[in-house]
């Protein structure tokens, strides 16, 4: 079957005329050029377009990685002090959190509540507890008025003679 189809184009194209043949094969040169379109360079092309717009969103979240990287080997590479008294590390950071805040502790945990903080004091004073008085945040509750923070935090205290 397919060797009478073949022999049949063979003997209409010989019958075609030069003008024809010249139309045929700009017809079929724009087909396969359109096929190349959109089957290989197309896609490629719109990749290369997202990937433009994604490019500063993707280096910003690379340069905030490295950050957390240099902050997190910092404080790998601090060496263990003497134990830290953290109820006094707390208690002495509450003054970063305006006049509203009070600290009530409970066995491992300590509940900090305030009222109408900054929001860098209150970014400030989640530092100091982390980093000088060696806490993890259990809860937080926060809401927001006017730009100023107010609620409670339960911090978890380090266990007493850990540095």
């Amino acid at each position: 079957m397919m060797q009478s189809l073949r022999i049949t184009w063979q003997a209409r194209w010989s019958q075609a005329s030069a003008r024809e043949q010249g139309l045929v094969r700009i017809g079929v040169s724009v087909v396969l050029l359109a096929a190349l379109w959109f089957i290989a360079l197309r896609p490629a092309w719109v990749s290369l377009q997202a990937s433009r717009t994604q490019a500063p969103l993707v280096r910003a979240q690379y340069e905030r990685v490295l950050q957390l990287q240099a902050q997190a080997q910092a404080l790998r590479a601090q060496a263990p002090g003497a134990p830290v008294n953290a109820t006094a590390v707390l208690q002495g950071a509450l003054g970063s959190l305006e006049k509203d805040a009070r600290m009530a502790v409970l066995a491992e945990r300590a509940t900090i509540s305030f009222k109408d903080a900054r929001p860098e004091a209150l970014a400030h004073y989640l530092e100091q507890a982390r980093l000088m008085a060696h806490t993890s945040t259990l809860e937080m509750h926060v809401t927001q008025s006017a730009g100023l923070w107010s609620g409670s935090l339960v911090l978890l205290l380090p266990a007493p003679g850990t540095p």
